[in-house]
């Protein structure tokens, strides 16, 4: 799936018309390969994109595309079709299309027939509003292409425009797509056309418009009429044909200006594009593990979060949700708009992994959007469609502000990145809206329990279906406002406002309180899913705890009793979270909240499990998001899946962000336990990695200005970690708090060969060393225990299509010298289990009893185990 490769691709390009008869003018772009290019054979489902700040093209591996530049739909059915001599027809692209290759700077499409090979690579500027092709041709005789397409130069949903038509310029070798007031502008063309279609006049016509590439050895040549000699063997190559689209709402001079300026400096704006993507990759988190899947997967998270960044004229810069085709009479490009909440949960991945500045501008956008007037007055937007500047979005639509839960996101999601950078000069900047968006969101407490209503506040958790009957609190939302609640304090401390410091010190434990004991199901031993009308609880088995546990706001006990709910089947399939379990009379494996398969609450789940001491479960859970980044696209995750199977909604957007984020989130927080505090100058470092890992690598761990690389290595009775600063400043005090075995004891701690004090902390299912220690630029931690109980369980590799049928981990304990385990598998199958016993590991067959439940045929069974004397 990934090749290796260093070299570069000189790609001559042709970019004008012939300067003599036998010369034409050429340039050279340098085609990057980076050590993490993907390829693989074209599918006719398969998501394909090129993405820059301004401009986005969105199509199938099957080179079928959408052209955007915001705010405009400016084109679909792009597509190229192949004239040979050998046919009367010409020979759809869609029809030969082999393989496709995707970097981290552009895509390219392998179109193969025995008379040509042709490779169309695309690839969008970073901060124009354009999109380039750049056609590779190699044939036995002439061949002509012809790029066609339909024009649509609509404003994104639900904005609107009229009067749009279509001509050619035929001096200028360009499409012209422009509207009745020609306000809104867009051009599509190649100095290689050697003729095109033309349309009606004033209007658009019922065929896509067509232009024509004629190729012969290096450059145009006519072509041969139907039913004329093919004309003698000849050895056809043309490389770097260009096709540059290029659009706005601007004068149309102003595109052509666009149009030219990228057409003559091609190269510059490609290895522009290059660069940046090279310094995302050497900036951001790298993981070296045993699991190459998950190592490349995180590479291309890193990438595919900083594409979220999208730049409107009208708006400006700011964080979209994800992309997708809009089809041919859609206009909205997947979740391809300004949405708060989605960037509040994917910036917890960027304050992670080192995207700072993304997270950063993503945030402060939705700032200039808050709610001015009542009711939203401090509210942070919900969504805001890229042609919010061109309707009267706020006013006359009921999306802006729809969601809850977005305004405490926001501010906890400051918090996060504050913590995590340092950056105290933009808390300052933004802190008016900050203590407004808090102001808002307290005041959404109609009945003084601390926690907001949802009913005053918006949508939280669920957005459609019976699981909102009644609903006065979930716990959903109530986690988020509780965190925000537990992390306003200090923000308020640092800007010198000790009223609002204390007064949600006062709000946090009444709430907290609330969260904790009202929302608590003590005879199922979990956490409710919400607190409804009347002082009733919601029993309802869903992921949405997760939340609260992410934030580790439950205590140990009720928090690893909840744990276990959420490592069951009934939730956990083998592909992700379900967001509501089967068991539920409500679920349906297609709904959208009462049952589907969402990457971004498997995240949570994931998180809260490694929070509350079952890492055998959260790797399972995180790994398949991992999972899901070469399913649809290629290095990019879909948003919904079916409850029932391994297989992508059909109404799924195929690059989702938050989809993405939440693999980055549970790796760094949970696996990792990496979690910097920068204005208290600590970082915690308390990391539960898998049974199956016995070294690892980590790059890039970042903490204010300080970057560092971590290093492990284990053993059944010994732990050495290295921790060394690669550039910048740290912090002063390093929270070393790893994992070790169930029942082990720790001898020594050796911090660089010197002895070091220490404290252990026993849970239900593990042991956690305690060690403050101040941050060397160099440290090699060294941790002597005896042995302890370990369960080995790879995580399930489902394929695509599959239900679940692995064995699931609910909990472990020790009880004497047994090790208890709470699990579930399907009814009547075996199942091989390898146990790490302080005698040494076991091998054993877990039978399940017959039976099962009657949704996915998982049935529950307590397996002990005795280490052998």
């Amino acid at each position: 799936m990934t090749r290796i490769l260093a070299a570069f691709l000189c790609i001559p390009v042709l970019l004008g018309a012939q300067a003599g008869k036998d010369e034409p003018r050429r340039i050279s772009l340098t085609w990057r390969q980076f050590d993490v290019d993907l390829a693989g054979p074209a599918r006719a489902s398969g998501y394909l994109s090129a993405i820059g700040r301004r401009a986005a093209l969105l199509g199938t591996e099957t080179g079928s595309f959408e052209a955007w530049a915001w705010p405009l739909k400016l084109l679909y059915g792009f597509e190229l079709k192949f004239k040979t001599p050998l046919y009367d027809q010409p020979i759809p692209g869609r029809d030969v299309v082999r393989s496709v290759a995707v970097s981290p700077a552009g895509v390219t499409i392998v179109y193969a027939h025995p008379a040509f090979t042709v490779r169309e690579r695309l690839f969008a500027p970073l901060d124009e509003p354009a999109l380039v092709a750049v056609l590779e041709v190699e044939a036995v005789r002439p061949i002509e292409i012809i790029a066609q397409f339909r024009p649509s130069l609509q404003y994104a949903w639900p904005g609107g425009a009229g009067g749009q038509y279509v001509f050619w310029d035929d001096a200028a070798k360009v499409f012209i797509l422009s509207e009745s007031q020609r306000q809104v502008n867009a051009l599509f063309g190649s100095p290689s056309a050697t003729w095109a279609t033309n349309n009606p006049s004033h209007t658009l016509a019922d065929q896509p418009s067509e232009l024509h590439i004629a190729v012969g050895d290096l450059g145009p040549v006519a072509m041969p009429r139907p039913g004329e000699p093919a004309g003698r063997l000849t050895n056809v190559r043309a490389a770097g044909i260009p096709i540059v689209i290029a659009g706005g709402v601007m004068p149309r001079d102003s595109v052509r200006a666009v149009y030219r300026r990228v057409l003559d400096r091609m190269e510059d704006f490609y290895a522009e594009r290059a660069a940046h993507a090279q310094g995302v990759l050497d900036s951001t988190l790298v993981l070296e593990s045993p699991d190459t899947l998950l190592n490349l997967a995180v590479r291309w998270a890193n990438l595919n979060l900083d594409e979220a960044m999208a730049c409107n004229p009208d708006l400006g810069c700011g964080l979209v949700a994800g992309y997708g085709p809009a089809g041919p009479t859609g206009y909205r490009p997947g979740f391809g708009w300004y949405f708060g909440g989605d960037a509040a949960i994917n910036s917890l991945a960027m304050s992670s992994v080192g995207l700072w500045p993304v997270a950063r501008d993503g945030l402060a956008f939705f700032a200039d959007y808050v709610g001015k007037t009542p009711p939203n007055v401090g509210k942070i937007p919900h969504e805001i469609s890229h042609a919010a500047g061109r309707i009267r979005w706020f006013e006359d639509y009921p999306y802006a502000f729809y969601h809850g839960d977005t305004t405490p996101f926001w501010i906890l999601a400051l918090a996060e990145y504050w913590r995590a950078s340092g950056d105290t000069a933009t808390i300052r900047r933004l802190w008016p809206v900050i203590r407004a968006a808090y102001g808002w969101a307290k005041a959404t407490d109609g009945d003084g329990d601390g926690l907001m209503d949802n009913a005053r506040a918006g949508a939280g958790a669920i957005e459609v279906g019976d699981l909102q009957l009644g609903l006065q609190s979930d716990v959903y939302m109530s986690g988020v406002w509780v965190r925000a609640l537990e992390v306003m304090p200090a923000l308020a401390d640092a800007m010198g406002d000790a009223r609002t410091r204390d007064e949600a010190r006062r709000l946090h434990a009444r709430a907290l309180g609330t969260l904790r004991d009202r929302l608590w199901l003590p005879e199922e031993r979990r956490y409710a899913f919400a607190l409804l009308e009347g002082g009733r609880l919601s029993p309802e088995l869903t992921v949405w705890p997760a939340t609260a546990m992410s934030f580790g706001l439950f205590d140990e006990e009720r928090g690893q009793a909840t744990a276990a709910s959420l490592a069951r089947a009934a939730l956990l399939t083998d592909w992700g979270g379900r967001a509501l379990a089967s068991s539920s009379t409500l679920f349906d494996p297609l709904h959208y909240n009462n049952g589907t398969v969402w990457p971004f609450v498997t995240g949570w789940q994931s998180l809260g499990l490694y929070r509350y001491h079952n890492p055998t479960a959260g790797f399972a859970a995180m790994h398949s998001i991992a999972l899901t980044s070469f399913l649809w696209g290629l290095g990019a995750n879909p948003e919904v899946f079916s409850g029932s199977s391994f297989e992508p909604l059909d109404t799924a957007v195929p690059q989702q962000f938050f989809a993405t984020s939440m693999l980055l989130t549970p790796l760094v927080r949970g696996l990792l336990g990496w979690e910097p505090d920068v204005p208290n100058t600590r970082v915690r470092f308390a990391p539960h990695w898998p049974a199956t890992w016995d070294t690892l690598r980590v790059e890039r761990l970042s903490v204010g200005s300080g970057r560092y690389t971590a290093r492990f290595a284990r053993t059944d009775s010994s732990l050495t970690v290295t921790l060394e600063r690669t550039a910048g400043v740290g912090v002063d005090s390093l929270l070393f708090e790893p994992a070790l075995p169930l029942g082990s004891n720790v001898t020594e701690v050796l911090v660089n060969n010197r002895r070091t004090a220490h404290g252990v902390r026993p849970t239900e299912s593990d042991v956690h060393l305690e060690c403050r220690l101040p941050l060397e630029p160099r440290m090699e931690i060294v941790v002597r225990h005896t042995r302890g109980w370990e369960v080995v369980l790879a995580p399930p590799a489902p394929a695509r299509g599959a239900r679940s049928s692995s064995l699931k981990l609910l909990s472990q304990r020790l009880a004497g010298d047994t090790l208890v385990l709470s699990m579930e598998g399907l009814g009547g199958q075996t199942y091989g289990l390898a146990v790490r016993t302080p005698r040494g590991v076991m091998r054993l067959q877990v039978v399940m009893p017959s039976g099962g439940d009657p949704v996915d045929g998982y049935v529950a069974r307590a397996v002990r185990v005795i280490a052998p004397r």
